[in-house]
């Protein structure tokens, strides 16, 4: 038998050295720690004083409490109000800059701005702005024109409204930047051709920038739910969870057992919970959005 010569055996080594070390820090970051939680939430463990194995009894109290329910249609709620404004707002911005040129890149880049702002300073900015006393920006603006302070923030439908759009100001720029990247890939001769055929800028967008950027599309609708769905640092900052716990979302609540009652078992039980939800809303998304395999 013959020796595979050195370099087709660089070559097949060449995938993997590229990918290990992506690989060992997904591994490191993600998988290890998810273990870990898993671990934990099936023992009693609270301010890291571990009580013992308890099986699925975390499991069982968390399916059983009403609360979980609540945070889980929460949760779910603010995720898919915040998820199709979110992705409009980024497709219709990935479209008009796209034809802008370079100047459009430019204000890309400031749109950019509230996404690499830490969440919590996000959360701060806005709470002053939808302040309803004196010297909110918002209440100064509606006494200008003469009208009365609104309090958002403590309205059962202002709350969560205001947390949808502060969410979505802070994360489309993002989404938006994934789609410039997909539109960049469609070929102009497409375009050409199509307008050559008599086809409006209507038809085009559906018959070849929708369907081509259908892979882009699915990843921002894939990468803002699990940024919308694990958000709690807005949540902490400008309606810690209210009013009434209309804005206490699977991860609020995970922050509040977790954190401030330093139940490490049940809220890593919430954790997994929250792991499985992600994992069967992107499920769905690859099924719905997912790209189609040519036939030979």
């Amino acid at each position: 038998m013959s020796a595979v010569p050195a370099p087709r055996r660089r070559a097949a080594r060449a995938p993997y050295v590229l990918v290990g070390p992506a690989a060992l820090l997904i591994i490191a970051t993600n998988l290890i720690p998810g273990l870990a939680a898993f671990y934990t939430s099936l023992r009693d463990m609270v301010f890291f004083n571990d009580r013992g194995f308890v099986g699925m009894d975390n499991y069982a109290e968390l399916f059983g409490n009403p609360a979980t329910w609540k945070a889980v249609g929460v949760s779910l709620q603010f995720t898919f109000a915040a998820l199709i404004l979110g992705v409009l707002a980024a497709l219709v911005t990935a479209l008009v800059i796209n034809r802008m040129g370079g100047t459009g890149r430019l204000i890309m880049t400031l749109f950019l701005i509230p996404w690499a702002m830490s969440p919590l300073v996000v959360a701060i900015l806005w709470k002053w702005i939808l302040a309803p006393f004196e010297g909110g920006l918002l209440a100064g603006i509606l006494q200008f024109i003469g009208l009365g302070p609104v309090a958002l923030l403590s309205d059962n439908l202002g709350a969560p409204a205001a947390l949808v759009g502060v969410a979505v100001w802070r994360t489309f720029a993002f989404g938006a930047i994934l789609l410039l990247a997909g539109l960049a890939q469609i070929p102009a001769d497409l375009y050409r051709a199509a307008s050559v055929d008599g086809h409006s800028a209507w038809e085009q967008f559906l018959r070849i920038t929708l369907p081509l950027l259908k892979p882009s599309i699915l990843i921002v609708v894939a990468t803002l739910t699990i940024s919308y769905f694990n958000e709690v640092q807005v949540i902490i900052g400008l309606t810690e969870g209210g009013p009434i716990k209309g804005t206490t979302t699977l991860s609020y609540l995970l922050y509040e057992i977790g954190f401030e009652e330093s139940n490490q078992s049940y809220g890593n039980a919430i954790a997994v919970l929250m792991f499985v939800i992600n994992m069967l809303l992107i499920l769905a998304y690859v099924r719905i959005l997912g790209v189609e395999r040519t036939k030979r």
